[in-house]
């Protein structure tokens, strides 16, 4: 799994087109990448993480290069890999930074504990430290993306950070944060979390894994029910095969079951993630995406999500996609809709403290 970083010219180096710098570590899959060893999840508890790197390779002349890609933070069960559609989407001159969590894609296995032992608290650790080594390599990506559970990770280190009196952009410089499909917190009403139903659901796909630990499982092959049919309960066009999706890679083991009771407020948790009002009100710009078709998170949750964290009851960034096709994985199903749903929205903006900023120098001038 591991290649180390050499020095240009060494022997069996990889040499990018545009440039002669160091080797990228490549992944067991074949991907270029930046493998950062033992990343402490818990006190003691350390796993070798990957970050994917997706997309336009040909922009990347010197290490610093990453950081004009974005950053983007899969969901729950699933790998790095989930985002790789969307990166060759953007096309020419874009790439996409996307770090496997543990016991997936090019991710090695907890070290210290087991992968059941973790929950979402210490995949925000994790973030966090991978955040922090990029940086230290002058890898500072602008502009962070979460998919569904990824999304509720990106809400969690942006409360953990304001909690410090910091933030995504006073820590890291991230200009941007998009939300796509996003899980809802605590504070915000969920129909389906918020039934009671879903208790059932998680524990009939828990297993008890005699390496991993307590995990949750969904089958590959119930993938197109899952993830690919529609508020009708249609499987949608366009919708992946398991067998595509196992070739893809987009799918992981399981989840510690643990983190997505967590995750939903059911098994023992009293409620879901908190994440509090006007969160993204600093000088990063939050847009959430939402899918007309998506089974877990309705059009008008997803809005009322965006209201919450931006104090922005007029919507302006919040960008709702239509279709028969808009499903929760559209992000590797349809890419270039969600490419497209971006690409729209780039000039939308809400009175935040960026704004402030800006009038305060017009004041001086």
């Amino acid at each position: 799994m591991k290649h180390r970083w050499l020095a240009c010219g060494s022997l069996g180096t990889l040499l990018l087109c545009g440039g002669c710098w160091e080797t990228w570590d490549i992944g067991v899959d074949g991907t270029h990448g930046v493998m950062l060893e033992d990343v402490e999840f818990q006190p003691g508890v350390t796993v070798d993480v990957f970050v994917n790197v997706y997309g336009d390779l040909d922009v990347i002349d010197e290490r610093s290069d990453l950081g004009s890609c974005q950053l983007a933070v899969h969901g729950g069960v699933f790998a790095a890999a989930s985002w790789r559609p969307y990166a060759e989407a953007l096309g020419d001159g874009h790439c996409v930074l996307s770090a496997d969590m543990p016991v997936r894609g090019n991710s090695g296995v907890p070290v210290g504990g087991q992968l059941g032992d973790l929950d979402l608290h210490d995949y925000v650790e994790a973030l966090d430290e991978i955040l922090t080594r990029l940086n230290d390599m002058d890898v500072e990506p602008k502009t962070i993306l979460g998919h569904s559970m990824g999304g509720t990770l990106v809400q969690m280190l942006q409360q953990r950070l304001v909690n410090e009196g910091s933030s995504l952009e006073k820590r890291f410089d991230i200009d941007e944060a998009i939300l796509v499909a996003s899980d809802l917190p605590a504070e915000v009403p969920w129909a389906l979390g918020d039934s009671g139903n879903l208790t059932g659901l998680i524990d009939a796909y828990a297993v008890d894994d005699p390496v991993h630990g307590l995990l949750f499982e969904i089958p590959v092959e119930l993938w197109p029910a899952f993830y690919f049919t529609d508020l009708e309960g249609q499987v949608v066009p366009g919708a992946l095969t398991p067998e595509e999706i196992e070739a893809g890679g987009f799918n992981a083991l399981g989840e510690p079951l643990q983190a997505i009771h967590q995750l939903n407020g059911t098994g023992g948790f009293g409620s879901r993630p908190s994440a509090g009002a006007n969160l993204f009100l600093d000088d990063t710009r939050l847009r959430v995406i939402a899918y007309e078709q998506d089974v877990y998170v309705q059009l008008a949750e997803s809005e009322t999500l965006y209201q919450h964290l931006t104090g922005d009851e007029d919507s302006h960034c919040y960008v709702p996609v239509l279709g028969a096709d808009t499903v929760h994985t559209l992000q590797f199903s349809n890419p270039q809709a969600l490419v497209d749903a971006i690409a729209a929205s780039e000039g939308c903006d809400y009175p935040h403290d960026d704004d402030d900023e800006d009038e305060d120098e017009d004041d001086e001038d």
